[in-house]
């Protein structure tokens, strides 16, 4: 991750939710309501620079260790770059202890960021392996 790069866990407040509405809105997840996909996440914050996003996260456990699945993704500022977020969410899930990222877009866009970053799609599920921490 660059240098000029942060990523901050944040406790979650209404304008939190608020922004991270129109990401929950367009999720796939089959869910009952657009707050149940928050229900049990942690916030974190990404800035580099001008650019600056909150990242909705939910530790899954499975058999083989934990999945971090992002749940939410909204920016404001400057456009941000796919590497960086990739990277935002690579070191959070590290710090959760998870092995693997999860999220679900029907956004062809985000697809092909998701894509160019190591990701893999199964459905509307983007997956990607985070390396072993040491």
């Amino acid at each position: 991750m660059a240098a000029d790069a942060q990523v901050i866990r944040r406790a979650w407040d209404a304008s939190h939710v608020e922004a991270l509405m129109p990401s929950v809105l367009a999720s796939p997840w089959p869910l009952e309501g657009a707050r149940d996909v928050l229900q049990g996440a942690l916030l974190y914050e990404f800035s580099q620079g001008r650019s600056h996003a909150l990242l909705a996260v939910r530790p899954v456990p499975l058999a083989g260790g934990l999945r971090l699945d992002v749940v939410g993704l909204v920016s404001d500022g400057e456009r941000l770059q796919g590497a960086a977020i990739d990277a935002a969410a690579v070191q959070v899930a590290r710090s959760l202890g998870c092995q693997a990222l999860a999220m679900c877009t029907v956004s062809a866009h985000v697809e092909k960021v998701c894509a160019r970053t190591g990701w893999e799609r199964a459905g509307v599920v983007m997956q990607k392996r985070v390396g072993h921490v040491q």
